[in-house]
């Protein structure tokens, strides 16, 4: 089978790197297990020796006959589907995702994944290096941006282990990294979930100038920036602060500040 290059297909062909991604799930024998993207299955082989009932959604009707050869006969479950397109509630609540993620749509699929709130209980992802590292980034670095923010409200990213260009076919030209997110509980008692579109748009927007001073960014008014400089100075963030100069707890913070300045407004 050919990989196709629209689909961003590069099979993971070391099975020492498959079998550690499996066996690092947070997942029980009976727990929801949605392996994201199969391919070929690399991965979904070592993912039927734990999770015999687990399911898989794939795109590419080829490598789903290639799934079907290779996992041979069992309780498992393919979804011929657009991950994007697919509803996860079919694969069953709450439940871990898994997968190698292709390069060019994997920062979307996390943040569907996430974005289900606590119907999931964990992911581990494989994406570039550079993604990996953005998304476990710590403040005062210029890796830390929104996918840090976005990631680290859901929970405590951490980056598992490397994986080399030459464990994959096509080879890439970047390393590859599979991080780690078990999901935070209660993330509503964190911010009612009506809330998250607006949070997450505040953050977003925050990003938009990363050279420019927060309190000059999110502030509309002279009264405004002044307020959120005085908040800052309590939280003990300088009120010279830049978006990377904040953690997901010093944001989720900050955004409670403004909105509670701007219903007063």
């Amino acid at each position: 089978m050919r990989p196709k290059k629209h689909l961003g297909q590069h099979f993971l062909t070391a099975p020492s790197y498959s079998k550690r991604i499996a066996e690092a799930v947070k997942a029980e024998l009976t727990d929801h297990v949605l392996e994201i993207g199969p391919g070929q299955g690399a991965l979904s082989i070592f993912l039927k020796e734990r999770f015999p009932s687990f399911h898989l959604v794939e795109v590419d009707p080829e490598a789903i006959e290639k799934l079907k050869g290779k996992l041979c006969c069992g309780d498992f479950t393919i979804h011929h589907s657009d991950v994007m397109k697919f509803d996860f509630s079919i694969a069953g609540f709450p439940l871990h995702a898994v997968g190698n993620l292709p390069y060019s749509i994997g920062a979307h699929i996390i943040k569907k994944t996430l974005l289900y709130g606590n119907e999931i209980k964990s992911c581990t992802f494989m994406v570039q290096r550079e993604v990996a590292e953005r998304i476990a980034a710590k403040p005062h670095t210029k890796q830390n941006g929104f996918l840090t923010i976005f990631c680290g409200f859901f929970g405590d990213p951490k980056i598992l282990f490397h994986v080399p260009p030459g464990a994959f076919f096509p080879r890439p030209n970047v390393d590859s990294s599979v991080f780690q997110i078990v999901v935070h509980q209660d993330l509503t008692a964190k911010l009612d979930r009506k809330k998250w579109e607006d949070y997450f748009a505040f953050v977003s927007r925050g990003f938009l100038m990363r050279r420019k001073m927060l309190v000059n960014v999110l502030g509309d008014t002279a009264e405004t920036r002044m307020n959120l400089g005085r908040y800052l100075d309590k939280i003990g963030v300088s009120v010279t602060s830049r978006p990377e100069d904040l953690g997901p707890d010093e944001w989720l913070l900050l955004y409670k500040e403004y909105s509670g300045i701007r219903d007063q407004a």
